[in-house]
């Protein structure tokens, strides 16, 4: 005789139909566009040109000399869609993807190009999904140097698998309504700030991101913003100013001593003055990367920590550029005294003039250290920069 649950579970599995497979960006695959996108148009003729990225409004148009295109005419239409311009030029209208997004938006400063942040990304090894919420604390991620975001954007696209779904309010005022409503003494703004930062203390994966210039922070802000209406915004918390400062700031307000920075990734001039203090912030095996245009930045860099002996091992450095990466060899070395004499025969003061001279050579030597810098075997490379990766230890 069947059990009654093995009945109904054979019920069930009669009745329903077979479910259908869904993919995380089936959403913005097939979606219609609408006001507030992003989107890019380019000459259905040409389809190689990186074409015009604009951000959809709908009572705005973009022209050109082929013609004037009403936003609304985009607004409805679906991603490969084509529309035509008032001269009768014919574009497709694409979603841009994430490394189009970063090169076609407007810059202040010059952004990590999509092939160096991929890598860049890579190289930190980041592992996050649904469980990662059973940890006893957050995966933090500390980006100094902000720039463009375009890193910031990648690095939080890499995490972003981590935290719970975005909150979503209700909006109940109506296009006729300039001002918030109010429920219960709170207007819709308020509700909605406090169901952000409720949805903020329960994140497991964060993007810390700062930069010493205001400005630049919130263009960067701007940017990540603006990618597929802010999916990947919440992830990032955005600050303004010098990174050690800013980690003192940390520590006292968390009221702890212990490390809470799992990578530390430096895009900035000086970065081996702030190694100090990012040691007891940073996570024993986190990764401290180092981003610089000239291999001699690095080459501070492992005299820094060789010299005030610094808990940091280096893992790798490596050369960015538009092809492929090329390892290089840093480190330092003691080169070997060597002291050519010339003896005269049957003269003693000779030899023990020699002897004394290579005693204090030898002894001056025992604190001199030399810098071998050169790249490894490997494919060459043209133009990128460089990029240091050290491991925290948790002792020289």
């Amino acid at each position: 005789m069947r059990h009654p649950f093995a009945l109904t579970r054979v019920a069930l599995q009669t009745s329903r139909p077979a479910a259908r497979r869904q993919f995380a960006g089936s959403a913005f695959l097939r979606r219609a566009f609408e006001d507030g996108d992003v989107v890019i148009l380019r000459e259905k003729r040409d389809a190689s040109h990186d074409g015009t990225l604009i951000k959809l409004q709908s009572s705005e148009s973009t022209h050109n000399h082929r013609g004037t295109i009403p936003h609304s005419h985009i607004i409805g239409k679906q991603p490969r869609q084509v529309v035509q311009s008032s001269k009768g030029t014919t574009y497709r209208i694409h979603e841009p993807t994430l490394a189009e997004y970063v090169r076609l938006t407007p810059r202040l400063v010059t952004p990590i190009y999509p092939a160096d942040t991929n890598l860049i990304v890579s190289l930190l090894d980041i592992h996050v999904d649904a469980s990662t919420a059973d940890s006893t604390a957050p995966l933090e991620i500390l980006e100094a140097g902000t720039g463009h975001g375009a890193l910031t954007l990648h690095l939080s696209r890499a995490i972003h698998a981590a935290n719970p779904p975005a909150a979503t309010t209700t909006h109940y005022r109506s296009a006729q309504e300039p001002e918030d409503a109010v429920y219960g003494g709170e207007s819709i703004s308020d509700l909605e700030a406090s169901t952000l930062e409720l949805w903020k203390q329960q994140r497991r994966a964060i993007v810390h991101t700062l930069d010493i210039s205001g400005k630049h922070s919130k263009h960067a802000r701007k940017i990540v913003q603006g990618f597929r209406r802010g999916i990947y915004y919440r992830n990032v918390d955005f600050h303004v100013g010098d990174i050690s400062a800013w980690i003192a700031s940390q520590r006292t307000s968390r009221r702890t001593e212990d490390p809470f920075l799992t990578h530390v990734f430096l895009d900035l001039p000086g970065a081996n003055h702030h190694f100090a203090n990012i040691a007891p912030a940073l996570h024993v095996n986190g990764l401290l990367a180092v981003f610089n245009p000239s291999i001699t930045q690095i080459v501070e860099c492992v005299e820094t920590i060789r010299e005030h002996k610094m808990p940091y091992l280096l893992d790798q450095v490596i050369e960015l550029g538009a092809g492929c990466i090329r390892e290089w060899d840093v480190r330092a070395v003691k080169p070997r005294a060597t002291l050519k004499t010339e003896e005269q025969p049957g003269s003693t003061a000779g030899a023990e003039k020699a002897d004394q001279a290579a005693q204090e050579l030898a002894k001056d030597e025992e604190d001199k250290w030399a810098m071998i810098c050169r790249p490894k075997v490997g494919h060459q490379v043209v133009g990128g920069g460089f990029l240091g990766l050290w491991r925290r230890m948790d002792q020289y």
